[in-house]
């Protein structure tokens, strides 16, 4: 053998192992979304339980944004990954003889742009299905797909540094009270600490009897703050202002607080 084909042998074997390897791990798989072009869709919906999260793209642009949560901006590269991975989805076949998942599963629907479905699958731990009546499939992973906004969102909360406040007033029937400087400093320690994980769209929110506060910055700026429990030991909390463009670009979110406002 000359050293040229012996050179070519050599780079050739590597790509030929790779080839094997991957024949052996598809034989005998199938893949769950079939057929899909992935720039064909435009909107994913996850749900289980109740729990629902809708990402779609933004007409005319290409970018992506999440309808169920008030079209909070959403991760874009989260989103194009997760789809690949959906799209890229092989299994085995499940014995006939296995027993029937008794958890509820999540389901993932891929729509096009007109809202047409184009694929719907059912994940349990380890295992999906194509629905309506595909088999089950067992998975050597399972994809994470969180059914909650801010997983998908690059949304963040406003900032406001504790310095920069200079009274808060609890807004009630008798017209406006000023708080303490104690309390007036725990106001301040949860607007510092205050991030967007688990955040919520705000019209989701019933806000009677809600916790009514007005922050003034030193600058004149004026910050109304509502909060009322999310039903599972913390705190939903709304902020509005007219003039402050951090603030107003979250007006319509809820964000999730661990402490109750003074």
């Amino acid at each position: 053998m000359n050293i040229r084909w012996l050179v070519l042998a050599l780079l050739l074997a590597p790509m030929l192992l790779l080839g094997a390897l991957l024949w052996r791990d598809n034989a005998g798989t199938q893949a769950l979304m079939r057929d899909i072009d992935r720039e064909a869709v435009a909107g994913i919906e996850l749900s289980r339980e109740g729990e629902r999260v809708v990402l779609a793209r933004k007409a005319g642009t290409g970018g992506w944004e999440i309808p169920s949560a008030a079209d909070a901006p959403a991760d874009e590269a989260r989103i194009r990954r997760s789809l690949d991975e959906l799209l890229a989805l092989r299994g085995r076949p499940v014995a006939a003889n296995a027993p029937e998942q008794q958890r509820a599963p999540l389901t993932v629907r891929l729509s096009d742009a007109d809202g047409k479905a184009l694929g719907e699958a059912a994940f349990w731990a380890g295992e999906a299905q194509r629905l309506p009546d595909g088999e089950r499939l067992s998975l050597a992973k399972t994809p994470a797909l969180p059914v909650w906004p801010s997983a998908w969102s690059t949304l963040q909360a406003p900032q406001i540094p504790a310095d920069r406040i200079a009274a808060v007033e609890e807004l009630g029937e008798d017209g406006p009270k000023a708080l303490s400087a104690e309390a007036t400093v725990q106001v301040a320690k949860i607007l510092a600490d205050l991030g967007a994980k688990d955040f919520v769209a705000g019209a989701d929110v019933s806000w009677g009897g809600a916790k009514l506060l007005r922050v003034k910055l030193v600058d004149g700026t004026v910050i109304d703050l509502q909060q009322v429990p999310d039903g599972d030991g913390r705190y939903f909390l709304r902020l509005t202002s007219d003039t402050l463009e951090s603030v107003r670009a979250a007006r319509r979110y809820a964000f999730r607080v661990a402490e109750p406002l003074p």
